[in-house]
């Protein structure tokens, strides 16, 4: 692998969905059989659908989500919100050529913002019923969607560098950070010309906020009336909090974590590789979250950071199993962790 992401557990099988963002693949790791490789070309490319296609460093499907029978997925490439069923996935489970992503049935929800403009890369998503559906809360028919949320940073604008130095982002060469400063400008010109976070409601999308620079992860506490989303800027990571129950969009932040309020170091330059980027929320609402170099169990009732695991390398995106198991994507790996609770986690 080279930067997966994504992770998606199936609770029928016990497996796990997962994509990697570089190579455009979505893989499935089955607890007996290993890793296999279910849809290539994820990002939707469709051999003519993507303008310089050759040039983007990332050009696959990003965050999964799963509710109900389906699976939803942000594609960078193509700049998009879709869905397929999960069966349609676990179909491809031992087939002698992965299928590309368009040879599929699947549906777009969302490739334009409220204004028109294309996004700029849809990077994760969480899908939970509409309240508002009453007594079909749940079933999910085409006439009864979930409400999506999904954010929209510009890490899709990622380009590679110059052919002969090796598959890597532009400036790599020079020790440069991938976050640049012409991502911000391809937003302007060619995408959102903001970083957002958007909610799909009976069809409509919406802009949820545009309060943050990088906003990237994102998860709701168990009552559903709070959404955290993981700001994942170079200068260092923080998590911002919006109240739902407000009629009024775009939100406005009610508070934020940062290494500040959390009186704990997670400055990325400390020798760290990485930055915050995905998390879960457990039942409990702490913030199990990627930060540079591992992962991180934040308490934000208390803003204390509980515990935490230090993989050194890069860490994209976290799952719950079942079992209890902990499941982080990254650079170039899939680690599954089990969990062994001190007291103050039990």
């Amino acid at each position: 692998f080279r930067w997966t992401e994504g992770p998606t557990y199936i609770k029928e099988t016990g497996g796990l969905l997962f994509s990697d963002t570089i190579e455009a693949k979505i893989y499935y790791w089955d607890p007996n059989l290993g890793v296999s490789t279910l849809v290539k070309d994820s990002g939707g490319f469709d051999g003519s659908n993507v303008t310089s296609f050759e040039s983007i460093f990332e050009p696959g499907g990003n965050g999964m989500t799963r509710k109900g029978d389906w699976i939803y997925l942000c594609q960078h490439c193509t700049r998009r919100v879709v869905r397929l069923r999960v069966e349609t996935l676990l179909e491809q489970r031992g087939a002698w050529r992965p299928p590309s992503f368009c040879e599929l049935p699947f549906e777009v929800l969302a490739s334009e913002t409220p204004e028109g403009r294309s996004f700029n890369s849809p990077n994760d998503i969480i899908a939970v019923d509409d309240d508002d559906n009453g007594p079909d809360v749940g079933k999910e028919t085409d006439d009864c969607l979930p409400v999506v949320y999904f954010t929209d940073p510009i890490y899709g604008f990622l380009k590679k560098q110059l052919p002969g130095l090796g598959y890597a982002y532009l400036n790599a060469e020079q020790g440069l950070h991938p976050d640049q400063s012409y991502l911000d400008e391809c937003s302007m010109s060619e995408g959102a010309g903001c970083k957002g976070v958007y909610r799909i409601r009976k069809g409509r999308v919406e802009l949820v906020t545009k309060a943050m620079t990088r906003p990237n992860g994102l998860a709701l506490t168990p009552d559903k009336k709070t959404l955290w989303v993981c700001n994942s800027a170079k200068e260092g990571p923080s998590w911002w909090a919006f109240a739902l129950e407000s009629p009024f969009l775009p939100l406005a932040p009610l508070r934020s974590l940062d290494s500040k309020n959390l009186m704990e170091d997670l400055d990325p330059t400390a020798e760290r590789p990485g930055a915050s980027d995905g998390f879960r929320i457990d039942s409990e609402g702490r913030l199990w979250t990627t930060i540079p170099g591992g992962l991180a169990v934040i308490d934000p009732s208390r803003n204390k950071v509980l515990a935490k695991v230090m993989l050194n390398t890069n860490t994209s995106n976290v799952e719950f199993a079942a079992d209890g198991s902990i499941f982080i994507t990254g650079l170039g790996h899939l680690w599954r962790l089990t969990k062994k609770l001190p007291p103050e986690l039990a």
